[in-house]
């Protein structure tokens, strides 16, 4: 019997025993189900920091990038 092999009376899909065959390995996904926690004062700080220093851009390719933002002379 192969790793993937169907048992008797087993009518998971292959794509379900694929995904259930490694949970032990990766586990379930983690989904709060609580209110969102807000984010802290340093973490806005540096947000904003980032978003000022840097910015996103898409190539001729359709590729997304982040750079760092042209200083103005």
């Amino acid at each position: 019997m192969g790793l993937f092999s169907r048992r008797p009376g087993d009518d998971r899909t292959w794509g379900m025993r694929l995904t259930e065959t490694f949970l032990p390995i990766f586990g379930p996904a983690s989904i709060r189900r609580g209110p969102a926690v807000p984010p802290r004062p340093e973490d806005q700080a540096r947000e904003a920091e980032l978003r000022q220093t840097f910015e996103r851009v898409t190539g001729p390719d359709g590729h997304s990038y982040v750079v760092e933002r042209r200083r103005a002379e």
